[in-house]
């Protein structure tokens, strides 16, 4: 791979750590557990349920919730740098995989954020604000992969890749 091409994905693992670490502050949410059953019960609580309809809450300013994450997570960076349409989908990407409660997953790998970000980069690049509902056909796609997945048997080389944004 290109040194390049291996900074940014450094780059974003980086970022999306930091966003993470800047979520759990921000709304006062913690996990201390990587068991998928404690994951979906952790998911469902009032304050994570909460914390992800406030993701969605728009101001005259934006998403709000998001442009605050961003701003703590990126504190060398001036606002015009870091409120940019594929920072905020990327920073909603990886706030969505952490706190949707219809989703049992938590980790943010590099297919997962590519999924929602790029849906939520064309909206934002139309001028529009992403909405919960835009993430459904995200799920219903996941889930059809999953089952897929689930009865084809793959090795993969790139594990080191998949584990990216974890």
């Amino acid at each position: 791979m290109p040194i390049c091409l291996d900074k940014m994905k450094n780059r974003r693992g980086i970022l999306a750590k930091e966003i993470r670490a800047t979520l759990f502050k921000t709304c006062n949410i913690q996990i201390k557990t990587n068991s998928g059953a404690k994951i979906t019960d952790w998911k469902k609580s009032p304050c994570v349920t909460e914390a992800y309809a406030n993701l969605w809450k728009v101001d005259n300013t934006g998403l709000f919730v998001i442009n605050g994450i961003i701003m703590k997570a990126m504190p060398k960076e001036s606002k015009e740098n870091c409120l940019t349409p594929s920072i905020i989908s990327f920073a909603l990407a990886v706030c969505c995989i952490v706190l949707n409660p219809h989703s049992d997953e938590i980790r943010c790998t590099e297919d997962a954020i590519k999924q929602r970000s790029s849906i939520f980069l064309v909206l934002l690049n139309e001028n529009t604000f992403p909405k919960e509902s835009d993430i459904s056909e995200i799920q219903e796609g996941s889930r059809e992969m999953t089952n897929y997945n689930d009865n084809v048997e793959e090795i993969s080389e790139d594990d080191d890749d998949a584990r990216l944004f974890e």
